[in-house]
């Protein structure tokens, strides 16, 4: 049985989501509507992300993996402009709470990226 990256990609994302929070609030006692802006802030970004991936693929396939690319080197100056308004100076291990969303975003964009591609070489 062969699962759907979109129905894999979501439930991933959830899931971290709900990992990441249960740490912020039940562990480390810290304020919970940070980390809500913060995955309000991540969740729409890979949404955009993912969408741009499906219209590259959709316009230029040839240059999915290269804008891929791009598109992470986009999102980690928008997650470092972003730092910034969220304040996470003032929370105590904050590149450990900043670092591991994104490498975990990126690694599913990725992801999602390959399925793609290698659907459109079995094509």
């Amino acid at each position: 049985m062969k699962l759907n990256p979109n129905i894999l990609v979501t439930v991933l994302f959830f899931l971290t989501f709900l990992i990441h929070f249960s740490l912020w609030k039940f562990v480390f006692h810290l304020d919970e509507i940070i980390i809500v802006k913060f995955y309000l802030f991540l969740s729409v970004m890979f949404m955009m992300m993912i969408t741009l991936v499906i219209l590259i693929n959709r316009t230029v396939p040839q240059f999915l993996g290269l804008s891929v690319i791009g598109l992470i080197l986009l999102k980690f100056g928008l997650m470092y402009l972003i730092r910034k308004k969220l304040n996470f100076e003032m929370i105590p291990g904050y590149k450990f709470h900043f670092i591991l969303p994104y490498f975990v975003l990126t690694t599913l964009l990725t992801y999602y990226a390959i399925t793609l591609i290698n659907h459109d070489k079995k094509q």
